[in-house]
Order: structure tokens, then sequence, then C-alpha cells
């Protein structure tokens, strides 16, 4: 019995730290939540308006797992290269989005792992404002692009469609 209870707060401990990543600074933040790109950034680039309009592809992080959303339902004009509803203003009340799993994630010291197709992803997370800058850490899998990502958390409503 005890040492069913001991790998028990051993599992719930390493659960806890699927949900939150470390800062530069040694703060945990939480990484459970809806999170898209910056709309106007590029690879090396950050955001030129601080991450006000976010892009229509991004990620939803829960329970351990992480899954791309994309954005069904954006009417917003001035998107990167005049693109039609292939962005949206981070306040938005509310957004609808179509979802497919991409597989575990898990904290690491200084950001998180994703496992994707039978490979472990190192990245480093850094604040930077009202955003945040990714960047793949450590070797890369075949999967993993070489470029800094420039996202933010969506504090709205979030609702799944078919």
């Amino acid at each position: 019995m005890k040492l069913f209870l001991m790998l028990s707060l051993i599992v719930l401990g390493l659960g806890r730290l699927a949900f939150s990543a470390g800062t530069p600074e040694g703060q945990v933040m939480d990484v459970e939540g809806a999170w898209f790109s910056c709309e106007f950034a590029h690879s090396q680039i950050p955001p030129a308006d601080g991450c006000k309009m976010l892009d229509d592809d991004g990620f939803m992080v829960a329970g351990g797992r992480i899954d791309h959303i994309k954005v069904t339902d954006s009417d917003q004009r001035g998107c990167r290269h005049q693109r039609f509803g292939q962005c949206f203003d981070r306040t938005q009340a509310k957004i609808t989005v179509s979802r497919d799993p991409v597989g575990p994630i898990r904290a690491t010291g200084d950001g998180f792992a994703i496992t994707y197709w039978g490979c472990t992803q190192d990245y480093k997370m850094a604040r930077r404002g009202d955003y945040f800058e990714v960047t793949p850490n450590g070797g890369h899998c075949l999967w993993t692009k070489d470029k800094r990502y420039f996202v933010s958390r969506y504090r709205g409503k979030l609702e799944i469609g078919g």
C-alpha cells in the first residue's frame, strides 16, 4: 500500500509538470490553454504590432496533450498578405476552432517538450512582453522547423466545432 501511495504521488507530481513550464527568470507559468502565432511575426522577426493580431492556426494544451487547432469562423480583414479570415484580434470574445490531436507535451526546465511521430522535440520559451518567443532546443526532429515562433495565449471563449 505504501508503494502504491508513493507511486501515485510521483505520477501526480509528474502530471502536474505537464501543465507548467519554466521561464528564464526561474518562474513557473501555466501553459494550458489555446496558443496562436502572432500574425505579423516572421520566422526570425518579432511581431511589429506587439501580437495584437493572431494567426488562425494554433495549439491547444490540456491534460498533458497538445492538439493543433484552426479558427473556422474568422471574418477578419487586413491579415498578412491581405488574406481574408486567416487571423483574428487577440481581444475577440469568442472563436470556433477545429481540433486535431498531435501528441503528449511535458514541461522542461525552460520550456516544454512535444512528442510527435515517435520523436520528442524540446523547446525553450521566453516571455517577450505580451507574447512569448518559442525556439527549438537541442537536436531536431524530422518534423521540426528551424525557426522562432512568437505566440500568445488566447484568453477568450473557445468553442470546438465539428
